[in-house]
């Protein structure tokens, strides 16, 4: 017999055929409108308007929310009657939008409470002791994970006119939306604005945290210290990065609800031996009421240096920490009526449907949305010309930016068949002004002081300078010290006119501004003293530097002379 043709159903029709006997399966029964009715009644009866009937709801088995949601929510209801009836002259600003900001940068050594004191301030909620306010900050996955900050990362607290604190009402782990969302509300309730640098406080990350210190231009330093841990080798390496930068000065003790009263007792005698010792100068005071507050704020100055002992669990002392926060002034001024514009890059980004966005400082000028500027310098030391089309600060559009503030700023290139990729665009570039002229430079002259080196620095020595956001390596191509001129190596507390040289690319960098190096165990500081504006074609050379000392050499012995020489004498070299 000849076998019957079996046709194999198409995989399609077997799927429809699985699907419809799920749902007959899954199908779910009929129910009457009189039993809806009666739930609807029962929901309505049982709305939670207190702690105390969430015991009924329970048992009913409804769906309701929980504690801490119904908690959150009466937070944010309160916030929200808060600002309705606020005056308007709390949430007064300048003519152009802009509003006032103070750079706190949050240093110390890890698991000295860095975020957990961040989180809490910057929400308004107390820790419950097990990492509840510093999950809420953290930006990467493992940093929650570890509880370690691994990156520098900005968060706000608004000031009102009356000195009370404006805290984020939405919390958690938030999406980039409901972020903008939640600054620009505290950022439209506050006449001024606190920005909580969090810097990393484990040893592998220091180089992250120099950058934090030199780059976001800290008007004032909180020094993070663990009452059950003390002062440790992290905790005297930041304090070192701050006195080296001149950076005022606050310290804070935590955890002292947990630590034994000796312990807290031998934590604080060590704080105040090292501020008060030769290398610090600095005078403590500890706060302890609302009056040492006022006491610190109207005797500021950058050898007081204020002590708080808080519990972010408890809540003790804490209030003492806000109100001088929030009484608080920026200390650094900027050139804000500048011709030309200097914008520094910090950070770069990839925004949908946006482009290449920056963020950084406006060193000086004004920065205008929708004008041409210069970027660069590249590998080549050339700037390229680029449109920056839209500004933001805090998250907030606006038409320009100040001097002395920090936004961030979508470019692209003025030509439209050029595309700007984020790879082209690095940390520690500048956008200029078109019309002025910009200069990279490969060396420079800088006065230098060894803070720690465990042998002896000779020329063609290398390592890492941090002058503001530029990172790099450079060498010290000729070393020359000021009382002993025929030694040509420093060790430590020397100091000494050394010529560095940029081993990779140029930059852009000023005279006057205070650079960091360091190699290892070796950490130095630097005030540069001239720039050269040269190329890797043709770089400053060691002969040339020291026929420029030499001439300035001269010069000054010939001034001290004449200082010396009398009246009559200086009339006869006259003629």
């Amino acid at each position: 017999m000849e076998a019957k043709e079996t046709h194999a159903k198409p995989v399609d029709q077997v799927r429809k055929r699985n699907r419809r006997r799920k749902k007959k399966k899954t199908s779910k029964k009929p129910v009457d409108k009189t039993e809806k009715k009666v739930l609807a009644e029962d929901r309505k009866k049982l709305k939670v308007k207190s702690e105390k009937n969430v015991e009924e709801v329970v048992e009913k088995k409804l769906p309701v929310k929980t504690e801490m949601k119904v908690q959150e929510e009466k937070r944010i209801q309160e916030a929200k009657k808060e600002t309705k009836d606020a005056p308007l002259e709390s949430n007064s600003k300048n003519d152009d939008g802009s509003i006032r900001d103070l750079r706190v940068a949050v240093v110390g050594n890890v698991d000295s409470g860095k975020s957990t004191l961040i989180g809490v301030l910057t929400a308004g909620e107390l820790d419950d002791g097990r990492g509840k306010a510093r999950s809420k900050i953290f930006a990467h996955r493992h940093e929650a994970t570890t509880g370690r900050t691994s990156c520098i990362s900005q968060h706000i607290v608004g000031v009102k006119g009356d000195g009370k604190l404006v805290h984020m009402t939405q919390l958690g782990n938030m999406t980039a939306q409901a972020k903008t969302k939640a600054w620009r509300e505290v950022v439209g309730l506050s006449k001024s604005i606190i920005t909580l640098v969090d810097l990393a406080g484990h040893e592998k990350y220091l180089k992250t945290t120099m950058g934090g210190l030199t780059g976001c231009f800290p008007d004032f330093a909180m020094l993070i210290v663990g009452a059950n841990a003390g002062i440790t080798k992290m905790t005297k390496e930041h304090l070192g990065l701050v006195l080296a930068l001149k950076i005022p000065l606050l310290v804070v003790v935590t955890k002292i609800d947990i630590c034994p009263p000796n312990v807290l007792k031998q934590t604080k005698k060590h704080i105040f031996r090292i501020l008060k010792s030769r290398g610090a100068g600095k005078t403590p005071f500890l706060v302890k009421t609302d009056e040492d507050v006022v006491t610190c704020l109207k005797n500021q100055s950058t050898k007081l240096a204020p002590v708080f002992m808080l519990s972010t669990v408890t809540g003790d002392g804490l209030e003492n920490l806000k109100s001088y926060l929030s009484g608080l002034r920026p200390r650094q001024t900027w050139d804000n009526d500048a011709k030309s514009v200097e914008f520094s890059i910090e950070d770069t980004f990839n925004v949908n449907g946006v482009g290449v966005v920056v963020s950084g400082t406006t060193m000086k000028g004004k920065l205008v949305a929708n004008s041409n500027m210069l970027l660069g310098p590249f590998s080549d030391g050339s700037f390229r010309a680029v449109l920056a089309r839209t500004i933001q600060r805090k998250r907030v559009p606006l038409p320009a930016c100040n001097a002395g503030d920090s936004c961030a700023v979508a470019l692209r290139y003025i030509k439209r068949k050029e595309t700007l990729k984020r790879s082209q665009v690095r940390r520690g570039m500048v956008l200029v002004d078109s019309s002025s002229n910009p200069k990279s430079t490969v060396s420079f002259e800088a006065d230098v002081m060894v803070m720690n080196h465990p042998t002896t620095i000779s020329e063609n020595y290398q390592a890492v300078i941090h002058c503001g956001p530029i990172r790099q390596t450079a060498q010290m191509v000729r070393i020359r010290h000021k009382k002993k001129e025929d030694e040509t190596c420093l060790r430590t507390g020397d100091k000494a006119s050394v010529l560095f040289r940029f081993m990779t690319r140029p930059e852009v960098i000023h005279a006057g501004t205070t650079i960091i190096f360091r190699e290892g165990t070796t950490r130095g500081v630097a005030r540069i003293r001239r720039v050269f504006n040269d190329s890797f074609k043709d770089p400053m050379k060691a002969k040339d530097i020291d026929k420029e000392w030499d001439r300035i050499k001269a010069e000054k012995e010939k001034k001290k002379s004449e200082k010396k020489m009398s009246a009559p004498e200086k009339e006869k070299t006259k003629r």
